[in-house]
């Protein structure tokens, strides 16, 4: 089991991954880590989805120059049409919207970050499987999952496709994080049921934090 600093995650996944990857990236948020992506791998291919309009532009601004880069203003999801998204809001930043919002609604975290949950906005959503299709995508070499829960029910929802991804980074909690959503362990416990080797994760334990990511390598 390979334990990364989350600072290194780029440079543990290209051992994974060809020199020009297709890469999906949900919650791609302001495109931080999707430049360091294009860096890591200039031939690269990104689709990058990012729902909420006002996050969206920043993603929009900080990756328009990237013609690597393909931007999404819808979610992936269980489904196709729209949903429920739970903006969250620093205390500090009154009216500007963070990084962990959710299409579940908050619980357990609230006790352990200052990130508070003041407003709602409906957002688009789409399958992995139904976007694909429309985009004639065949295969993936790296799926990205920042979404805040909602990992898990993005790869339920996709059977086609999951066949045919190579390599899993997907955000993991340890405690009742939002609303409906599954633990570290569940997560681990279905993707080795489905053709997954988990190989790395980004933290040692689970007391250091609420959440961490976790690497799967198809088998």
């Amino acid at each position: 089991m390979l334990i990364f600093n989350s600072h290194k995650t780029i440079e543990i996944l290209q051992q994974f991954l060809p020199a020009n990857p297709t890469i999906i990236e949900a919650g791609a948020y302001d495109g931080r880590d999707t430049k360091k992506m294009v860096a890591q791998w200039p031939h690269c291919t990104i689709h990058a989805f990012e729902p909420l309009p006002e996050i969206y532009e920043r993603l929009e601004k900080n990756t328009a120059h990237l013609p690597q880069v393909n931007r999404y203003p819808v979610a992936l999801s269980d489904h196709d049409g729209s949903a429920l998204f739970y903006v969250s809001e620093h205390p500090t930043k009154p009216g500007i919207a963070s990084q962990a919002g959710s299409l579940h609604a908050p619980k357990d975290r609230l006790d352990y970050s200052p990130l508070i949950f003041p407003r709602t906005a409906q957002v688009k959503t789409i399958t992995l499987d139904t976007w694909a299709n429309e985009n004639q995508i065949q295969s993936i070499d790296l799926l990205w999952l920042d979404t805040q829960g909602h990992e898990l029910a993005i790869l339920q929802s996709a059977p086609k496709m999951l066949q045919n991804i190579k390599v899993i980074l997907a955000e993991v909690a340890f405690i009742d994080s939002y609303e409906a959503m599954p633990r570290y362990e569940e997560v681990v416990a279905w993707m080795t049921t489905h053709g997954f080797e988990h190989v790395g994760r980004d933290f040692a334990d689970m007391t250091k934090s609420f959440f961490g990511n976790a690497l799967f390598v198809r088998k």
